[in-house]
C-alpha cells in the first residue's frame, strides 16, 4: 500500500512537532516557553482591550478592536476544531482548558495571534509591527514546542487568523 501525499505530510508535520519538543526539555527554556504561551492567551487579551477600552485614553479605539478579534478568532477556530477534531499531539491533556478543548486543528492561539497582527499591525508603525509579529510567532512556537499543538495546528491558524484579520480591517475603518 502506498502513502498518499496528505499521510506524508500529516507524518511530517507529527515529525517536525516532536523535535520541537526538544527545544523546551529544560529549564529556564520550559518557563520561558509557558510564560510565552500564555502571552496569546484570550482571556489576557479580552482583558486588555477591555481595559484600553475604558481606560485607554488616545488608545481606546483599539479596545473594541481587540475585543472583537478575539471573539472572533476563538468563535471560528473553536468551530474549525468541533469539525476537524484533529487530536492533539498529547494522548492525555494536561491542564484545566486542555481536558475541555482536546483538538488542536486549528490553535486558537494562532488563530488569535495571526488576526491580533493584522488587526493591530494595521495601526503600528513598522517597527511595531514587527515587533507584533514577533511576539505572535514566539506565541506560535512555543505551542509547538511544548507539545501542546503539532506544528501544522499552528500554520493553519495563523492563516485563518491572518484572512480573519484582513476581513475585519475593512470593517474597523
Amino acid at each position: 500500500m502506498t502513502e498518499t501525499l496528505w499521510q506524508r505530510l500529516v507524518a511530517l508535520d507529527a515529525a517536525l512537532s516532536r523535535r520541537a519538543l526538544r527545544l523546551v526539555r529544560e529549564q529556564p527554556w520550559r518557563g520561558m516557553a509557558i510564560f510565552i504561551a500564555h502571552t496569546g492567551d484570550s482571556l489576557v487579551w479580552l482583558a486588555a482591550g477591555l481595559l484600553l477600552w475604558q481606560f485607554g485614553g488616545k488608545l481606546a479605539a483599539t479596545g473594541p478592536r481587540i475585543v472583537i478579534t478575539v471573539l472572533l478568532t476563538g468563535t471560528l477556530s473553536g468551530t474549525l476544531k468541533l469539525l476537524f477534531r484533529r487530536r492533539r499531539p498529547q494522548e492525555e491533556p494536561r491542564g484545566f482548558f486542555l481536558r475541555y478543548d482536546r483538538h488542536g486543528f486549528p490553535s486558537g492561539h494562532a488563530t488569535r495571534a495571526g488576526g491580533l497582527m493584522v488587526a493591530l499591525g494595521a495601526l503600528l508603525p513598522p517597527w511595531g509591527a514587527a515587533l507584533l509579529a514577533a511576539w505572535g510567532i514566539a506565541v506560535c512556537a512555543s505551542r509547538v514546542a511544548l507539545g501542546l499543538h503539532f506544528a501544522g495546528d499552528i500554520g493553519g491558524g495563523l492563516v485563518i487568523g491572518w484572512l480573519l484579520g484582513l476581513a475585519l480591517l475593512g470593517w474597523y475603518h
